[in-house]
């Protein structure tokens, strides 16, 4: 437990008021389950451009976006934000991936000028339901404080060490970081942790439609599996939304089966909302609607928002 824990207690707790977001108010968070990890060496553009699924390249100063690393296998190690600071690089992901991902890219980084911090005294918070929108979507500002990210949906994370953090909470309502999770299931979010690392490639948890994937870039680990996957084939994979009573308890990756009984795919995320459950699955499917069973709870799964006619 670090020293914000210690002070505000857990995000569920008294100290924060569950979808105060509700209030029509900005609210901020905590990402307890969050974590930073930096680059810095004149090599690290470099070295990063031969590791990831994002072209790194064309980030530019100040500007963030998504991005995964795979095994040769095209399999995600990890996925992840990636924003450019100078020559810095930041990757934000789940606590739980930070030093499987640092121990994957150090095999790699041992031939370039880079080196690769896990940044345990900064700290993930964040903002949800912004009356509107200050700063331009996929941007970062810096200041003496840390670093402000603002997504395309009204919500901003802001990354910096552990002493700033009381000053960003204080005197604003404050959320749960379960709001922060609904809002990623709404945009389609999974990200990559502990328990499904290794499982997917990115068109699995259609990561190419968050523009995490690059088909231009040129080589990079696992480039070839995924480049052919996306040219050569066609992804029999993809995210479905559901939905199940708030009191259900339900493991990640949990299979899930058709109404015949025949396993189908895996839970990918789920978060307990006060009225419900809400949670993504990687499916072997891609009808519009599919009946299904999750555990022995029947469901009915539905592509996400952004699917497209022409699914990749």
């Amino acid at each position: 437990m670090n020293q914000l824990t210690s002070s505000l207690g857990s995000t569920d707790g008294e100290y924060f008021t569950p979808n105060s977001t509700s209030l029509g108010r900005p609210a901020r968070t905590y990402l307890i389950d969050m974590a930073l990890i930096q680059i810095q060496g004149p090599d690290s553009e470099r070295f990063l451009q031969g590791q990831l699924t994002c072209d790194v390249s064309a980030l530019k100063n100040g500007m963030w976006q998504l991005g995964a690393c795979c095994t040769a296998k095209g399999r995600m190690v990890a996925n992840f934000v990636i924003a450019r600071q100078n020559d810095d690089f930041w990757l934000r992901l789940p606590s739980t991936q930070a030093n499987a991902l640092q121990t994957h890219l150090s095999k790699y980084a041992v031939f370039f000028k880079t080196k690769l911090i896990e940044r345990q005294d900064w700290v993930v918070l964040a903002e949800l339901g912004q009356e509107s929108t200050r700063q331009a979507a996929h941007t970062v500002i810096a200041d003496a404080d840390g670093l402000c990210l603002q997504w395309p949906d009204n919500r901003t994370e802001f990354w910096c060490n552990i002493d700033q953090a009381d000053a960003w909470l204080n005197g604003h309502p404050l959320c749960s970081s379960k709001d922060w999770h609904l809002a990623d299931i709404d945009a389609g979010l999974v990200w990559v942790n502990d328990y499904s690392r290794e499982e997917w490639v990115p068109q699995h948890i259609d990561w190419q439609q968050h523009q995490g994937v690059s088909f231009s870039k040129g080589c990079y680990t696992g480039q070839e599996i995924v480049a052919r996957l996306q040219y050569l084939g066609k992804s029999k994979r993809a995210l479905y939304r559901f939905s199940l009573p708030t009191n259900i308890e339900i493991k990640a990756m949990t299979p899930i089966s058709n109404s015949d009984g025949k396993a189908i795919g895996e839970l990918a995320s789920l978060c307990h909302n006060i009225a419900n459950s809400e949670g993504l699955a990687v499916i072997n499917s891609l009808e519009q609607q599919l009946d299904a069973v999750i555990g022995e709870n029947p469901v009915t799964l539905h592509r996400v928002f952004y699917t497209e006619s022409s699914d990749s």
